[in-house]
């Protein structure tokens, strides 16, 4: 028996039969942080909005039982009718493909570059995005300076000593210390900038992308069928199924999944997407990426879900106003352009003035999505989105 992974607290509040007039269901990006993480962004920028409004509104978590793999969150004070936010667990793979060890990190670091950089990545990425193929080699280029300037230092110390008359062994010795002096602070300055969080989101999309982890395909399986479960057991009037960065090419394995399920005829007039921030072509432009290529051709045939694609151009970490079906090398859906696309502006509200400062915040800008609320973000809202009497006045909007 599956065990929950987010958690109870007491005095929870109590589960009703009766659905929300709208629940939705959110996949985070590659992070380890978990549902409670996501709780704490969610409640503190709803006090945010509550604050703006003057509406006594809250994040609660609900007790149920609810399948393992989905916490459930409600907007208390919304309505009578409120909304229901349900996070959807794969925070558990990430911590399993989350090494902390450098060596481990540099080790793969090659193998997966060698790809990129000889095996058609970058080119493929770069015909679409070339910042996001710019991004890709970030960790690459990181690593490469470090060691130039850490051979660097090491051989400055070995001049150093020699020249003042010391031994050899002396010197050895001062180039070791050196070398693992700037090390330490490479990593650590890497750790601080993103980037290495940055690779092992790379590292376990090349793993998925080239068929060798089978564990998110079958978390997706166990997602739908809990999903199918909670709709019929407290039916909701409205469905979204967002995700976030790597958790939009999860929602799109998630909704082709749902396609499949006896239940999908009562799911599809309700349902609704929305990627954040997408990456989809990540992991389609990989060789061992079949089964995502036609989970994508299943999601766009008709009929289908509406879909809403935010992306941004402020972050290098997204397809900015691409068509993802163009960019996984696919063909474009009949009917239709197919997801709507709409680009909006994320930098405005951190007043960013220059390129420099655009590159330094990009970890934290690649948030703002989800941060509406104490940002100026330009075309969207994620917290106008989730309390909208309807959901089409948004996607109209």
């Amino acid at each position: 028996m599956q065990q929950r992974v987010g958690g109870t607290e007491a005095g929870m509040a109590a589960t009703s039969s009766v659905g929300p007039r709208r629940r939705v269901y959110f996949l985070s990006g590659f992070d380890p942080r978990g549902g409670s993480h996501y709780f704490r962004l969610f409640a503190d920028q709803l006090r945010q909005v509550a604050g703006h409004q003057r509406l006594p509104l809250q994040l609660k978590r609900l007790s149920s039982s609810a399948p393992a793999l989905l916490s459930r969150w409600t907007i208390a004070g919304e309505s009578s009718s409120p909304v229901e936010l349900v996070f959807l667990h794969w925070d558990d793979l990430a911590r399993q493909h989350w090494p902390r060890s450098p060596w481990r990190l540099l080790l793969d670091l090659l193998p997966i570059y060698r790809w990129y950089l000889l095996g058609g990545g970058l080119q493929r990425i770069a015909r679409w995005s070339p910042s996001v193929a710019l991004c890709g080699l970030y960790p690459c280029l990181v690593f490469t300076l470090a060691l130039l300037l850490v051979s660097a230092g090491a051989a400055w110390a070995v001049v150093g000593v020699l020249g003042l008359g010391g031994p050899a062994w002396a010197a050895g010795l001062a180039a070791v210390l050196v070398a693992a002096w700037g090390l330490w602070l490479g990593w650590r300055l890497a750790e601080q900038l993103g980037v290495v969080w940055l690779f092992r989101s790379i590292r376990f999309t090349h793993q998925l992308g080239q068929g060798r982890d089978q564990a998110l395909r079958a978390r997706v399986r166990t997602l739908a069928q809990q999903l199918c479960t909670l709709e019929a057991e407290a039916p909701a009037a409205e469905l979204l199924l967002a995700g976030h960065s790597s958790g939009s090419f999860v929602m799109a394995m998630l909704a082709a999944e749902l396609r499949r399920q006896p239940q999908w005829d009562g799911l599809l007039p309700r349902l609704r997407l929305l990627s954040l921030g997408q990456n989809l072509a990540n992991l389609a432009v990989h060789a061992g990426a079949d089964r995502f290529h036609q989970d994508l051709i299943e999601l766009a045939a008709e009929p289908r879900p509406p879909w809403l694609d935010i992306t941004s151009r402020a972050a290098d970490r997204c397809f900015a106003g691409g068509d993802p079906y163009r960019s996984c090398g696919l063909p474009a859906p009949s009917g239709g352009a197919y997801p709507q696309l709409r680009l909006i502006e994320l930098a405005r509200g951190r007043g960013i003035r220059s390129w420099w400062q655009l590159m330094g915040c990009q970890f934290d800008l690649h948030f703002d999505y989800l941060r509406c609320a104490d940002r100026a973000v330009v075309g969207f809202n994620w917290w106008q989105l989730l309390l909208a009497p309807r959901l089409s006045e948004v996607w109209d909007g």
